[in-house]
């Protein structure tokens, strides 16, 4: 990028800063969520209050009104709005976000549109219920990740938090889902570890999106195990999730 370019966006990056200043309250201006109020955060700014993500909310489309959902990686609510926005008020929505910071704009968020059917929980999605090491990156907010996700963040601090398994869904009164979406930065085999009791009786539709190579395994996996089926989210067969570099994958159960 040349000078005068990067000059003119920093110019531009500061008046959008001015006009939607972090931790203010705006209103979502354009698209589904339109009327929907907001706090300002990374990955929650001036492109989502206009709708500006092009394709990025595609997938939402795969839930039905009704719905029960799992929101795993729900970071400030980005996601959440969504979800819950399409299962209306006679749906649920449970909300993981691990991060102190993330999950209080995630509540706040959940609580400015009041959003009662709406449950978010601090905890990260892994192996078993009990407490984890996460590393964190306060000026990349929206790429936290589990330390044993097998990938070292540049510039983390490490944050303990709290960390159950899905299969422990009934004793916490959550209800069984229908679909989730996952999206926890090179984690998923964690999820999938933990959640092998739920995905044999519940059965949900699956939305991940993936950031390793050994998140495509760990689908590869759960299609071998409990017998599900992938697909890309047009809705293509995927034969074999660990064949090419794909971001997002929709897995069914067979």
């Amino acid at each position: 990028m040349k000078v005068h370019e990067l000059a003119g966006l920093r110019i531009t990056q500061a008046l959008v800063r001015a006009v939607y200043p972090f931790d203010s309250v705006q209103t979502v201006r354009r698209g589904p969520l339109k009327g929907y109020r907001v706090t300002v955060s990374p990955g929650m700014g001036y492109t989502y209050l206009w709708n500006l993500q092009g394709r990025e909310w595609d997938w939402v489309r795969l839930v039905g009104k009704g719905a029960s959902i799992y929101d795993i990686g729900a970071n400030c609510g980005q996601s959440t709005l969504h979800l819950a926005n399409t299962v209306g008020p006679g749906g649920t929505v449970v909300a993981f976000e691990p991060t102190p910071d993330n999950y209080q704009r995630l509540v706040r968020n959940i609580d400015l549109n009041d959003l009662g059917y709406v449950t978010p929980v601090c905890a990260a999605v892994s192996t078993a219920d009990g407490v984890a090491q996460f590393q964190f990156d306060r000026h990349r907010p929206t790429m936290g990740r589990l330390s044993s996700a097998n990938a070292d963040m540049d510039n983390a601090e490490i944050l303990e938090v709290r960390q159950i398994a899905l299969d422990s869904y009934e004793k916490l009164g959550w209800p069984a889902p229908t679909f989730l979406k996952i999206d926890v930065e090179g984690g998923a085999a964690g999820v999938f570890g933990g959640g092998h009791e739920l995905m044999k009786r519940c059965r949900p539709v699956v939305y991940i999106e993936l950031h390793s190579l050994e998140e495509r395994e760990a689908v590869r996996d759960l299609i071998a195990r409990h017998d599900y089926r992938a697909f890309s989210v047009e809705g293509s067969p995927i034969e074999d999730p660990t064949a090419a570099y794909l971001t997002q994958l929709v897995c069914r159960p067979a």
